[in-house]
């Protein structure tokens, strides 16, 4: 008789390691975990800077061209990127520890998320957490999770913070709880080291004999008896295998895979289905729909009188920083890419921060030959010093899709963000530039600033900033929504997070989330996840 398993993982990502942890702790159940990439063994998933390498390694991550122009005239050039093996996205990031704001989980009980609102999920976060700053303001402290806050400081960033106080912002020791303001970001970090939901998770729970961890693994569909999840069907070295499931399915591949998954298993927009020749299981028209993301646009300047950070990473400065983290776990390597950041509300008539800037010392140029109209092309560590400004705008109304194009699990994602497709996210993108230039005139950063190297002070004008802003932004990597929960018969999943439509299977990542997170989603993933297992169990 073929092995049964009481639950099948789909993927080992952020919500992933959470729920192979969480479900495996009954050790009457069986937990099986399937991930398509490798296992997190690299030295540069461990050292937090290793991401600039990670981050273009196809080997530790997948890369999604959108197909959608962004306007008529231009080349589709965008590519979106997740995390691929174990730890998923949480061993590639940018590790910034944000839990979002409490009116974000406000927001998803209005929805009809019963059971998700500020009270479940700041529960969820403390539960997690093992904050260094102690408890208070929401944080936890002994959970699995280490976070770390401020670990790297130096005068430019002291000088943006205070930047950020010369335009009212208030410096704050932790950018979570009351979240407007300004400061040094938290990140999920312990002694120098990534604590990736893999680290603080899956580690622990693999000395567990009820539960097994498949790598290699690439998930076709799951197979149905008339609507009951039966199988994963999936493919091992190019031949198909399957997994037989006597419990449930819990999909936790992320927002990219996890809907392409569901409407391969024939459980999606039923025209699209038919189209690729495939049967309908269930029709839900939400599958891959309500597609949400944050935009971010990154602002350059040259200094003057001062290095700032970019000798670090190239030449006799690379290898000094390598030798002292080999021997202290400290200094520039050994935390995330951004150390400054802020909420802020754009404009004065936005009733909460709608707007998050990462600031650091660095700046990259352009890949030789790159196209101009490219939202990222960044090449290696410029030589002259320079300072980035990153603004991301955190509630956008424009709504996306993701919809498969054929039936193979290689076939390319179609993928429509629709970009600033209202008039108010237009204003919104206007806004963030002329933000980022009234905070970087304040005299405590500007006197070390040259000049605006990118986009320039030509670009001035409305419309200038509008047509710039469109061409070379870029996905905050934060997508939610396209298998989104509620209470309407019209949402893909149920408050419990189990599909509609269809028994025995469950979503269990960010797509399920029906409003964008105010920050990064690395913290609010696994959170997710640790609640959903609650209900699960």
């Amino acid at each position: 008789m073929a092995e049964q398993w009481d639950y099948i993982i789909v993927g080992a990502g952020s919500s992933g390691c959470v729920m192979a942890e969480r479900l495996s702790a009954n050790p009457n159940k069986r937990v099986l975990l399937l991930e398509a990439g490798g296992p997190d063994t690299s030295p540069l998933i461990h050292m937090p800077k290793g991401i600039g390498k990670l981050a273009s390694d196809p080997r530790h991550a997948w890369f999604y061209p959108v197909a959608q122009r962004r306007k008529p005239d231009l080349p589709s050039t965008e590519s979106w990127l997740r995390g691929k093996g174990i730890g998923g996205s949480s061993s590639i990031n940018g590790m910034i520890w944000i839990r979002g704001q409490l009116e974000d989980y406000d927001a998803w009980e209005h929805k009809g998320c019963t059971g998700w609102g500020r009270k479940e999920m700041t529960a969820a976060f403390q539960a997690i957490e093992d904050h260094e700053l102690g408890a208070g303001e929401g944080r936890g402290v002994g959970g699995p999770v280490h976070i770390s806050t401020g670990t790297y400081r130096y005068p430019l960033a002291e000088a943006m913070i205070t930047a950020g106080q010369g335009i009212g912002l208030e410096r704050k020791e932790d950018l979570n709880g009351a979240q407007e303001g300004i400061g040094y970001y938290a990140h999920n970090i312990l002694k120098g080291r990534r604590q990736s939901a893999a680290v603080a998770f899956l580690k622990p729970a693999r000395k567990r004999p009820n539960l097994m961890v498949k790598t290699g693994v690439l998930v076709d569909r799951i197979g149905f008896k008339e609507n009951r999840a039966v199988s994963v069907e999936t493919r091992i070295d190019g031949d198909a295998h399957s997994f037989i499931v006597k419990g449930e399915v819990i999909l936790s591949a992320g927002v990219m895979a996890s809907p392409a998954i569901l409407q391969r298993s024939g459980v999606g927009p039923g025209a699209l289905l038919s189209s690729l020749g495939i049967p309908v299981v269930a029709d839900r028209q939400g599958v891959g729909n309500h597609l949400l993301e944050h935009l971010g646009f990154s602002m350059q300047y040259r200094l003057q009188g001062i290095a700032g950070n970019n000798r670090e990473f190239y030449g006799l400065g690379v290898a000094r920083n390598a030798l002292r983290y080999a021997l202290t776990r400290t200094g520039p390597l050994a935390t995330g890419p951004y150390e400054v950041g802020a909420f802020v509300r754009s404009r004065a008539e936005v009733e909460r921060p709608d707007m998050q800037l990462f600031g650091s010392a660095f700046t990259f140029q352009a890949k030789p030959n790159s196209d101009p109209n490219s939202p990222v092309q960044q090449g290696s560590v410029e030589r002259e010093p320079g300072f980035t400004v990153y603004s991301q705008l955190l509630n956008l109304e424009s709504q996306g899709s993701i919809a498969i194009t054929g039936r193979d699990p290689r076939a390319a994602l179609a993928i429509a963000p629709n970009w600033l497709s209202t008039a108010a996210d237009e204003a919104s993108a206007i806004a963030a530039v002329r933000y980022v230039r009234k905070l970087m005139v304040q005299p405590a950063i500007a006197k070390h600033l040259k000049h605006e190297k990118f986009p320039g002070a030509t670009i001035d004008s409305d419309e200038q900033i509008l047509d710039v802003f469109r061409r070379l932004s870029r996905c905050g990597i934060h997508a939610v929504g396209v298998c989104r929960m509620g209470g309407s018969e019209e949402d893909v999943c149920d408050p419990q997070l189990r599909v509609r439509g269809v028994t025995g299977v469950r979503v269990v990542d960010c797509s399920v989330m029906p409003g964008l997170i105010s920050g990064n989603t690395n913290a609010p993933a696994m959170a997710l996840a640790w609640h959903a297992a609650s209900l699960i169990r």
